[in-house]
């Protein structure tokens, strides 16, 4: 597939992507209560989404670099999720897999899910935005020093101009929220409530469940892709919501390919895969029963 033509799928979903999103915000600022709940959950669901296509832009040029950046932070601002600092993290990741210098690009901690409070801490994303409120105060005092440190081993050696951008990132989401409470505050109005800080109730555990099947559960002291992480067969839904990310053996085995091309990569991975899930139904079968077991035992 070509380039120019991997760029116009990837236009073509980003304009769905704001259709939705600008659809789902009529029909909750139109809706009364409680019926807005359904679309504020809908628009959560493209916060997430948005995460899974600022996650190809870490893979795929479709842009050149300021707007790569520009589109990458834009994708990422419902849910706080800094473009320049995600493509670094994530990049580590994908070369340390398996390593003990792997870390996710987002603060998870799996040894906490086996308690009915630690799995819906998870679900609610706080340590996330926990460290998004620490790196917005670094930002704002210009703390390079801590925020290259705060990014561990994938901070190593860092351009200052990739500081910078991460700086930059971050004081866009604080003035994006100053100005939210600023609207709100000065007209009066409940607008932003309604449009982001509820529909994020809803994204926080929507992107979560999509991140969980990745790695859980996987051998993660080998560098093999075939045993340290999981691919979902996807119903075609999924496979769009996620924008091809439940393929993350495949994924992994060639980052630079397209999330389109991902399953046809599958038929000659399929066979060395251990973890492979018929389904997010399934594995969160398998999920769940791995947890009440393990609380039944402890």
């Amino acid at each position: 597939m070509k380039t120019q033509s991997l760029a116009w799928n990837f236009y073509r979903k980003l304009l769905l992507y704001v259709a939705l999103i600008v659809g789902f915000a009529g029909f909750t600022i139109a809706l009364p209560w409680p019926y807005k709940l359904l679309p504020q959950m809908l628009l959560g669901a493209m916060f997430a989404h948005g995460v899974e296509l600022e996650h190809e832009l870490i893979h795929q040029k479709h842009f050149s670099g300021f707007w790569r950046r520009l589109v990458g932070t834009a994708l990422g601002l419902p849910m706080l999720v800094e473009f320049t600092r995600y493509r670094i993290t994530h990049s580590h990741h994908h070369r340390a897999l398996g390593t003990p210098e792997d870390e996710e690009s987002f603060v998870y901690d799996f040894d906490q899910l086996a308690a009915p409070m630690g799995f819906l801490t998870h679900l609610s994303m706080v340590g996330h935005y926990q460290a998004v409120l620490k790196r917005l105060g670094m930002a704002l005092r210009g703390d390079f020093a801590t925020l290259q440190a705060d990014m561990g081993k994938a901070g190593c050696n860092l351009p200052t101009q990739r500081l910078i951008e991460i700086q930059q990132g971050y004081l866009i989401f604080a003035g994006a929220i100053v100005l939210a409470v600023g609207i709100s505050v000065g007209f009066q109005t409940k607008l932003i409530l309604q449009l982001w800080a509820i529909p994020l109730l809803f994204a926080s555990p929507i992107h979560a469940l999509v991140e969980l099947p990745e790695h859980w559960g996987c051998q993660s002291d080998t560098t093999d892709i075939t045993v340290n992480t999981r691919t979902i067969l996807p119903s075609r839904f999924m496979d769009w919501f996620t924008n091809g990310n439940c393929w993350h053996v495949e994924h992994h085995s060639k980052p630079a390919m397209a999330m389109e091309q991902l399953p046809h990569l599958h038929h000659s991975l399929a066979s060395g895969i251990k973890y492979l899930s018929y389904g997010y139904s399934e594995f969160y079968q398998e999920f769940l029963s791995a947890l009440f077991s393990q609380r039944q035992s402890a």
